[in-house]
């Protein structure tokens, strides 16, 4: 192995065996961007974050990252209703750079997105490199040019952290038998393009759903995830009772190594941890919420996902994954961009998503507001059952707040 090539792990190949597509990071922004500017400031992210420059390459068995000369720079797209849903269905191909940064500007208001492999990177650091870009392009405005800060395209991987953490592999248990959790129903029709429904808190409704999860005991993850089992659940009969709903959570491993992986780290650091229970008619977020934190946080406090990675490693096959009702990835409180004087950020959000019946909730909390975006595969499920998901759980989440 070369610096200018790294063989992907068995965990980061597995991302692109499964065909997970882009992880998407964008910000809306009101004010004109300088189109010039924002190329230098990609091209120097480029030249700090080398990653940024690299092409995924399968050989026969092997998948590898290797680094390409130059910096692509700065990508201009027609604006559109959508830019994030747009780049989300551009789909990651060999020799294609693993990361695109594009602009579109409409009059005042402008949308930038940072698109990666998710072999290769997720949504922490692609939110902190549009941070860093932003800050670059501040700093070009004012006539100051960010040092190099010499680092190197491939600095380990999440397995290798894990190991240099003393961590040892875990015992693997054998998946429970019992009933299948719920999944919306939808039967695959001719491939098609990934669907997503966007919704945003104001700063005093997200206020409401924080206080709400606090008094209830949970996270907010947590009441999410409660509310859209609610929803699922409401897809079915009420009088069926109890009915088993699995939930999967996207942890992020930096601060859970000892000592922590750096937030800027250029390697993919979550891995999806699943969690069950019954929920009826009646149960409402908070206490289905309840139930699946308890277990989420034992799980992660004996280091579960750390001991499966580990063992995954050395058997060289995927473990066996439970079947799950949906996917939730909330990445929390985002730190507060800053921006140039005539730029003001109007929103954040991020999501990316595999193909199949399983829809994925993502979410974060930028300026105060809650940015979620339900995303979904078209060819198994149609808008109107995905509207009436949406309209359970938006009205679930009021309910509690």
């Amino acid at each position: 192995m070369t610096t200018e090539r790294r063989t992907l792990t068995f965990f980061e190949s597995l991302f692109a065996l499964w065909r997970v597509g882009p992880v998407v990071a964008s910000v809306t922004l009101q004010g004109h961007v300088d189109a010039d500017a924002m190329d230098q400031a990609a091209r120097l992210l480029q030249r700090d974050y080398p990653i940024l420059r690299c092409s995924i390459r399968q050989t026969g068995d092997e998948i590898a990252l290797e680094l390409s000369d130059g910096e692509p720079g700065l990508t201009i797209v027609e604006p559109g209703p959508d830019p994030l849903t747009n780049e989300l269905n551009v789909p990651i191909t060999q020799d294609r750079p693993v990361n695109r940064i594009t602009l579109s500007q409409d009059g005042d208001s402008a949308v930038l997105t940072l698109a990666g492999d998710h072999a290769a990177t997720d949504a922490r650091l692609n939110t902190i490199l549009l941070h860093r870009l932003l800050g670059y392009y501040g700093d070009l405005l004012r006539g100051v040019t960010p040092e190099p800060t010499g680092r190197s395209a491939f600095e380990g991987s999440l397995e290798e952290s894990l190991l240099a953490a003393g961590l040892e592999p875990g015992p693997v248990h054998p998946l429970e038998e019992g009933d299948p959790p719920l999944t919306l129903h939808g039967d695959a029709a001719a491939p098609g393009p990934l669907g997503v429904h966007n919704f945003t808190y104001g700063k005093e409704a997200t206020a409401g759903l924080i206080a709400a999860a606090r008094s209830g005991g949970v996270s907010v993850t947590n009441l999410l995830a409660g509310a859209l089992a609610c929803a699922v659940r409401a897809q079915f009969p009420d009088d069926a009772g109890p009915m088993p709903v699995s939930p999967a959570f996207a942890v992020d491993l930096r601060p859970r190594v000892d000592p922590p992986i750096a937030p800027d780290a250029p390697f993919v650091c979550v891995a999806r941890l699943v969690c069950s229970t019954d929920v009826d008619s009646d149960d409402n977020p908070v206490e289905v919420g309840r139930r699946i934190g308890t277990q989420l946080k034992a799980a992660v406090d004996r280091g579960e996902i750390q001991g499966r990675l580990l063992a995954q490693r050395i058997d060289r096959r995927p473990l066996p994954l439970a079947p799950i009702s949906f996917l939730v990835s909330n990445i929390g409180i985002v730190e507060d961009y800053v921006l140039p004087e005539g730029l003001r950020l109007t929103e954040g959000r991020w999501a990316t998503t595999s193909r199949g019946p399983v829809p994925t909730l993502f979410g974060s909390t930028v300026d105060g507001k809650l940015t979620l975006a339900l995303v979904y595969d078209t060819a198994f499920h149609s808008a109107d059952v995905i509207d009436a998901i949406v309209k359970h759980f938006e009205a679930s989440l009021e309910a509690c707040s």
